[in-house]
Order: C-alpha cells, then structure tokens, then sequence
C-alpha cells in the first residue's frame, strides 16, 4: 500500500506525491481508465525504488534498464518475455548504450545504435528483430515517465528506423532439398531430432524438451521447452497439447529412446554429453549438416588441388521445418483448425500468416477448384 494519500483530481483521475532520499518530488497521475487499483501498484512501484536509494542511482542505461528489469519485467511480464529483453539488451543494446548517462540519450544516439546493432548480425537483423531492440530502449524509458514520474523525454518518441529489404530466403524445405539433408546428416546424432521437427511442426524448442515420458500409446505430449536459456515453460498456453502419433513417427521416437537409454534421469530424448539438451548444440549440428550438402569438385592437373564449389550448401534453420510442415499439411489437406491445434498457435491467422506459403501444387490443385465455377 503506498506510504502517501492518493488524491483524487477535479478530473477524476488520481494523483501521488512522494519524495525520494535526495529531497526531489515525484509526482505521478494514473492514465486514462486506469482503475485506483492499479495505480496504487504504480505508486508501490515508486515507494519501493525510493526505499531502496535506487531512484537517485538510476543515471545511466544499464541503471535504468536493471531497476526496470526487477521492479518491473519480472513482476508483471512473462518469463519467456523478460529472458527476451534481458538477452537482447545484453547482446545488442549494452555495449553500445549501457554506460550512457540517460540525459545524453536522444533520437540520434538510438538511431545510431540501431544501426550497429542492425550491422552487427550477419546479413543485417531482421524487422522484427530490430523492434525487440527498440523495445529494450523505449520500454524501460515509458515505465521511469508513466510509473516513476522521473523528468525524462523518450529518445525513441517519434524515431523512424527503416529496415532494409531483402531477398525473401526460401523456407520450404523440397522433397529434394530434404533427402540431400538426411544424407548429409546420417553421422549426426541430431539427425533423428530433426526428422520430428519435419513430421510434427514442432518448435525447436518444444523438439529439445521431449522426454520418454511424453511419449504414449496413441499420442505425443508437448509439456516443455528447452531454449539458449534452459529449460522453460511453453510458449503459450496452446503450446501445451497432444500431438497424434502417427505409426513412421512412433516407431522413431521409440528407436531414440532405444538410443539414448538412461543418459539422464529424466530420459531426456536428445541430450548432449552432460546429459541435458542444448539448443546451441542443435544448431551447430545443423549449421556443420548445411555446410555438408555443398558439393566440390577438386581441380589441378592432378586432380588434387583446388576444390570449387559445384552446388552451393543449402541454408535452412531450424524454425524451417515448421514452416514446412505446416505447409506440406495445407497441401495435403488438413483442416486450418487441426493444423492450428497441432502447431500450438492461439489464432489461426498466426498459422496461415508466417507458416505456409503457396506452393507450385497449391496452385495446380487450384485448377480443379477454378473448374467448377
């Protein structure tokens, strides 16, 4: 309960004062149809800052980013949410920004962080990525303006960063493209991790959480995830189903379990040498299986010098397997709602926006819908 009288304005909105230990005075208003309830959490946000002496300590970005982090994120987002902002701040934010004074922080300063940012993942992040990083800036800076009532102007209020286009990469991976990558991954002990990921559209990490329990008679258990940060709840609360079990796919999940034995208690299905899984370790396996399926040809008079590329290595990642499922069961007919269900979304337009695209056999199926018109 907040340690000051909230006032109530002629306006109808509600208003708390309080001093910090330097002798300053914050003064806070709740926002349009915010209830008294949750501003009185706003105004215990700010007593507790203040309490602690962190209020007058917030001077620099990764100030401000920590304070927001505790008193915020990790109270009211999710945990899959705050590891997000913590990573991203971490990777691409703080080197640049982290020792700022938050008076010197403006529009240009942002941009210009954006842009190494951007520069700093090979072939430039992605828009979607770039927005993350944005969020990491402009949301801790909203939460010290709105919930801490500090005299700060966001550097990120009207900033326009333009991502660049680019050549839209190929996501399905082709009957053809799929026999060249089990061929190239027959050594790899991941191989069969990722034939699930090609049968049930799994997220990787749902793929990675799979442990011997999950698997039953009739069905397939989604229960878990294992991500870069370690074992974590599921994505949503649809992520949390039972796939069907198809005969091909039973018979590999069993064959694995077979394989793995009791490397941990757990059981988990494809764990690394220390007995639990490793996204970083899948990837890099799938990043050594891609570079296998480059096809050389040796060249010099003697037919042992040179190597030259004949066929480039494919480039696919691993979310790549769930856009091809899910579009390999548009084409083959699964109704959008089963399909929604079996690749945990909560709406259908997620499945049909970002995991399918319309095939050369879509539109030669469409021919005999056209027909009967």
């Amino acid at each position: 309960m907040p340690k000051n009288r909230i006032i109530k304005l002629d306006d109808g909105r509600y208003q708390y004062q309080a001093t910090d230990t330097t002798g300053k005075r914050h003064t806070l208003k709740s926002r349009k149809s915010e209830t008294k309830k949750d501003f009185s959490r706003r105004c215990d946000e700010l007593d507790e800052l203040m309490a602690k002496g962190n209020l007058s300590q917030l001077k620099t970005m990764d100030d401000l980013f920590t304070a927001w982090m505790d008193s915020h994120a990790k109270v009211m987002l999710s945990k899959s949410d705050t590891d997000l902002n913590a990573r991203v701040y971490r990777d691409f934010i703080q080197p640049y920004l982290g020792h700022v004074r938050l008076e010197e922080i403006d529009r240009a300063t942002v941009y210009r962080v954006l842009s190494q940012a951007y520069q700093s993942v090979p072939g430039g992040a992605s828009k979607s990525y770039v927005d993350k990083m944005r969020g990491t800036i402009s949301r801790p800076f909203n939460w010290a303006l709105k919930s801490l009532g500090l005299e700060l102007t966001s550097p990120t209020q009207g900033l326009v960063f333009k991502v660049p286009e680019k050549a839209k990469r190929k996501r399905i991976i082709s009957p053809e493209d799929w026999v060249t990558i089990q061929e190239a991954g027959k050594y790899s002990k991941y191989l069969t991790y990722l034939q699930v990921l090609y049968q049930t559209g799994l997220r990787p990490s749902e793929g990675l959480g799979l442990q011997a329990r999950d698997i039953k008679p009739d069905r397939l258990e989604i229960r878990r995830g294992m991500t870069d940060d370690g074992l974590t709840d599921l994505k949503t609360i649809n992520a949390d189903r039972d796939l069907p079990l198809a005969p091909r796919l039973k018979r590999l999940l069993q064959a694995q379990v077979l394989e793995t034995g009791m490397l941990s208690k757990e059981r988990w299905l494809f764990p690394t040498a220390q007995g639990i899984p490793a996204m970083s370790a899948a990837t890099s396996a799938l990043e050594r299986i891609m570079r296998r399926t480059a096809v050389y040809k040796r060249g010099g008079h003697n037919g042992l010098k040179k190597l030259a590329i004949i066929t480039p290595a494919l480039h696919y990642t691993l979310y790549d397997f769930r856009h091809t499922f899910a579009t390999r069961m548009v084409e083959a007919g699964m109704p959008l709602k089963t399909l929604q269900y079996i690749m945990g979304h909560e709406d259908v337009s997620t499945t049909m926006q970002y995991y399918t695209e319309v095939t050369a056999k879509m539109l030669d199926d469409a021919v005999d819908f056209m027909d009967v018109i």
